[in-house]
């Protein structure tokens, strides 16, 4: 799998869910939230639908991309 670069300032919900796919990862409908699982069913993170981001929300969802085996460099 390629590196993903990342800036954090550019970050919709949209922008999120496309790279929690590239990265292999599955997303569910929540009410307020996408929820990101693993292929193999394991819970990874929520993404609120909002249209910007805050940075903090990001990165901490970055992180969590990270934590289960994406290849992501922030910026």
């Amino acid at each position: 799998m390629e590196e993903l670069k990342v800036k954090i300032t550019d970050c919709s919900c949209d922008d999120l869910l496309k790279i929690a796919k590239k990265c292999g990862f599955v997303d569910g409908l929540g009410k307020k939230h996408y929820k990101i699982k693993s292929v193999d069913g394991k819970f990874i993170t929520t993404i609120p639908r909002h249209t910007h981001l805050s940075k903090d929300t990001t990165k901490g969802i970055l992180k969590r991309f990270i934590l289960f085996g994406a290849n992501i460099i922030i910026s």
